[in-house]
């Protein structure tokens, strides 16, 4: 059997609550090395899931987050970029990637239409889950772009570029924390891929992201209902991090009784009471 690709993820700081523990847990027993990047102490790391400082691909004591929310999801954008760039050989996922099915390696580009619409032949794709090659005109134009926190997005869609021109030539350029969600995520990575003509390599949704984010909730329900979305063709599962914020809200912290997310729990061994979720409007770590 050929050597399943290395995986890396990201995490601030902080414990793992019981679905980054699921995620993670899923590619190591899939046979994958899974690595954990960090910039703190973190517990609840499962067995078999191996710590590195984060510092070793971006070092810095200072993490971007958004002005509206205070999210790091900046930073993780920027982290990803870096890590893929440094070791060629590594997919990166975020901690609330659950593995269907492991990565067979020996692909060069690893990205996927988290929506896609066939009527206008166009998507967008999520960077949850990927991996670029070292010379990808794409990786390198959003290392250059990232570079910069004050830069414009020209490829943003008028309504949206409009003002942060405005206040560029008012001579207040916009800070990337203040402008659209996804500047340095989604829409950065697919005006990227299509600008280089890598979006050719761009999976079907069916691959990375069988559930839509608005449908998350389904993830509570029974596991049918779930694997319903599920093709020959899916490897990932993107499980959507505000379904923690929702399970804590509903069912005190845990998945609910015989649900998907409880079937994967005890499947892989995970009890969620020993870190289940506190309800926060926001959190300090990657989501």
């Amino acid at each position: 059997m050929a050597k399943l690709p290395p995986i890396g993820a990201l995490w601030i700081g902080g414990s793992l609550t019981w679905l980054e523990q699921l995620c993670l847990k899923s590619f190591v027993d899939q046979g994958h090395q899974m690595i954990l990047y960090t910039y703190g102490e973190v517990k609840g790391v499962p067995e078999g899931v191996e710590i590195r400082d984060g510092n070793d691909i971006l070092a810095t004591d200072r993490f971007v987050t958004h002005e509206r929310t205070g999210s790091v999801a900046l930073f993780s954008d920027l982290f990803r970029f870096h890590l893929i760039a440094k070791d060629p050989e590594i997919i990166y996922v975020d901690t609330d990637v659950y593995s269907v099915r492991p990565f067979p390696g020996g692909e060069s580009h690893i990205f996927g239409y988290e929506v896609y619409s066939e009527a206008r032949q166009r998507g967008q794709v999520n960077g949850a889950i990927l991996r670029m090659p070292q010379d990808s005109p794409a990786l390198n134009g959003l290392l250059e772009f990232t570079a910069d926190e004050y830069a414009i997005p020209d490829w943003l869609p008028r309504l949206h570029l409009k003002p942060i021109l405005a206040r560029a030539a008012a001579g207040d350029p916009m800070h990337v924390s203040e402008m659209k969600w996804g500047i340095w995520g989604p829409l950065g990575v697919t005006a990227f891929l299509n600008k280089s003509g890598e979006i050719k390599h761009a999976r079907t949704t069916d691959v990375y992201y069988p559930v839509h984010f608005a449908n998350r909730r389904i993830f509570t329900k029974r596991p049918m209902l779930t694997r319903r979305h599920f093709t020959d063709e899916t490897r990932c599962l993107h499980i959507w991090a505000p379904i923690k914020n929702f399970c804590a809200k509903r069912f005190g912290g845990v998945p609910p009784a015989n649900s998907f997310l409880d079937e994967r729990l005890k499947h892989h061994g995970i009890d969620p009471h020993a870190a289940p979720v506190i309800p926060q409007k926001d959190r300090s770590v990657i989501e």
